[in-house]
């Protein structure tokens, strides 16, 4: 498949100012259009968008590229599932390589989980029973539809047979987990289904409509290729948007809470999928949180409020700090929930409790007596230990401090104890560096500005020469594509993520002078031909080597004399 061909065409028939506006407002301001970014936290627009070049980029954020970069940073998905989705939006038929009987699989049990979803919504329409227990846990008709909710009837092999109306092997029925050895996963339930970030059904959940039983109240539709219930949130799909505006994920512990907390505005709050955030689980966490570091990182924690969720909530701090999130902790009073406060209270009810919210020290303060405090605190500084952020680590040190009375300086000597004897590796990360030499970018504007003189300064200067790697790529895609087929968009096709960030910061930066283009263009030559002339004197001067030196001396002479004429 040739996929130049595929973009060339998509972005022939897609306009990017028209599919960023699905997502985000953008307002005109001169030739290019304007908004908040929504790709971080800002209060004055940064984040521009150019019709005439189809490019977009964020002078905040430095996130930058074409119509597929932004969906892919916004939707959090691969560049396949970009394609394939703005390939539909352009009315383009496309099918992505499949490599395997293992992708083909997975397209046909992602149909399996969509007529499954539409089959358990049908059924549910059928049972008043059903729909008498949804009433009864406040959950109104926009929220069935929004949550695509079904019921899973009482007959064992009920969407066994409707599977096999629709003509699906039983092998793949079989893959998919909602059925074994003809008998239904599901059976009198009520059924939640879990979307993956593009939106697609991937998983179940069955809730119990009879409690007098000894079976689970909940139960997860099984492992998969397409589903696996420790990487997966209930609900984040629906709330990631919302996630990025308020600038925070609440986290609770049921689908019910989940469900509740969307229909009455709480429209951020997603739940684990049966992994609770502790210690124990903290390998499957770390999937999960990892998923929700692509949107925030600040998570409310609401629990129960009897010891059993006190313990849970102190136990989900390691993960949470772990993971490199802020935290603030919500306790219910004890036998309550979200969506009984919600039922019972409304949504100024389940506000009153959000704006008492604990900040972790608090948490081990409630928990603490006179006799255990310092073994409290020491339990505290282990977990604050695993917090790579020194800023907020540095304010939770001054408030425990405050709140205990132990001097500052004593909890900071205890906490690097602690990290010495834990004898953790310092984690570093490699920032790539940004920094270009001027006539090296001013260089790279003018060739993308003005194609027309690509063949002129090709001619000019050895790419080798330059010192940026970033633009060195750049230019050498650049001189791949075939004199007279340059285009934005042929070049942008070709580049890497980071590659086409930059790109798009040089197009929509400040604009070129048009009188002096061809002094500008000769200007950067000059400097970074000179440039490489003089490292190569410099270190040739340290071997010692004459010869070589006087040919580099010449060179240079040649290089100001062949610019000044």
């Amino acid at each position: 498949m040739d996929y130049q061909k595929i973009l060339e065409e998509i972005k022939n028939r897609l306009d990017i100012v028209d599919v960023i506006s699905e997502y985000i407002d953008l307002k005109k301001t001169g030739q290019n259009y304007r908004s908040l970014c929504p790709f971080h936290s800002e209060k004055t627009p940064s984040f521009f968008v150019s019709p005439s070049k189809q490019i977009f980029h964020c002078f905040g954020c430095g996130k930058g590229g074409d119509i597929v970069s932004f969906l892919m940073e916004y939707e959090k998905i691969s560049f396949n599932e970009a394609i394939s989705i703005l390939a539909k939006k352009a009315g383009i038929d496309f099918e992505p390589v499949k490599k395997g009987i293992s992708n083909i699989s997975k397209e046909i049990l992602y149909e399996i989980y969509e007529k499954a979803t539409y089959y358990y919504i049908e059924q549910l329409k059928n049972s008043e029973r059903a729909k008498k227990y949804l009433e009864n846990r406040g959950i109104d008709e926009k929220s069935l539809e929004i949550f695509k909710i079904g019921y899973a009837p009482v007959d064992r092999d009920a969407l066994y047979n409707f599977l096999k109306t629709e003509s699906y092997a039983d092998n793949l029925i079989k893959l998919s987990g909602l059925v074994s050895n003809s008998q239904d996963f599901f059976n009198d339930r009520i059924v939640i289904p879990i979307h993956d970030l593009t939106g697609r059904v991937v998983g179940f959940g069955g809730r119990l409509i009879d409690s007098v039983t000894d079976l689970p109240k909940y139960i997860n539709s099984p492992d998969t290729p397409i589903f696996k219930k420790g990487e997966n949130l209930f609900g984040l799909w629906h709330a990631k948007q919302n996630i990025r505006e308020k600038g925070y994920v609440t986290i609770v512990e049921g689908y019910m809470d989940v469900i509740l907390c969307h229909q009455y505005g709480f429209k951020n709050t997603v739940a684990p999928l049966g992994t609770a955030l502790t210690q124990e689980q903290l390998e499957k966490t770390k999937r999960i949180l990892n998923n929700l570091l692509k949107f925030t990182n600040k998570i409310l924690l609401i629990f129960d409020g009897d010891e059993a969720g006190v313990l849970a909530a102190q136990r989900s701090l390691l993960s949470i700090f772990h993971g490199g999130f802020i935290a603030k902790i919500v306790l219910l009073p004890e036998k309550e929930d979200p969506a009984s406060i919600l039922q019972k209270y409304g949504e100024k009810g389940l506000k009153n409790y959000i704006s008492k919210a604990l900040s972790p020290v608090d948490l081990f303060i409630k928990t603490s007596t006179e006799k255990n405090l310092n073994e409290r605190i020491h339990s505290f500084l282990n977990i604050l230990s695993y917090h790579r952020d020194l800023i907020y680590r540095d304010e939770l040190i001054k408030e425990l401090s405050e709140k205990t009375e132990i001097a500052e300086s004593t909890l900071r000597d205890e906490l690097k104890q602690i990290i010495y004897r834990r004898k953790t590796k310092t984690e570093r990360i490699d920032f790539k560096n940004y920094s270009t030499p001027s006539e090296e970018e001013l260089l790279l504007r003018i060739v993308i500005s003005h194609p027309e003189k690509i063949s002129y300064v090709l001619q000019k200067f050895n790419i080798e020469d330059l010192e940026n790697h970033l633009i060195k790529g750049i230019f050498l895609k650049i001189g791949q594509l075939q004199e007279g087929q340059f285009s934005i968009n042929r070049l942008l096709n070709s580049l890497k993520e980071e590659e086409k960030a930059f790109i798009s910061k040089l197009i929509l930066s400040s604009e070129i002078d048009e009188n002096l283009v061809i002094q500008n263009l000769n200007d950067c030559i000059k400097k970074i031909a000179l440039k490489s002339i003089d490292k190569k004197i410099k270190e040739t001067s340290k071997s010692g080597d004459e010869k070589a030196l006087h040919n580099l001396i010449k060179m240079k002479r040649e290089v100001l004399r062949s610019f000044n004429e």
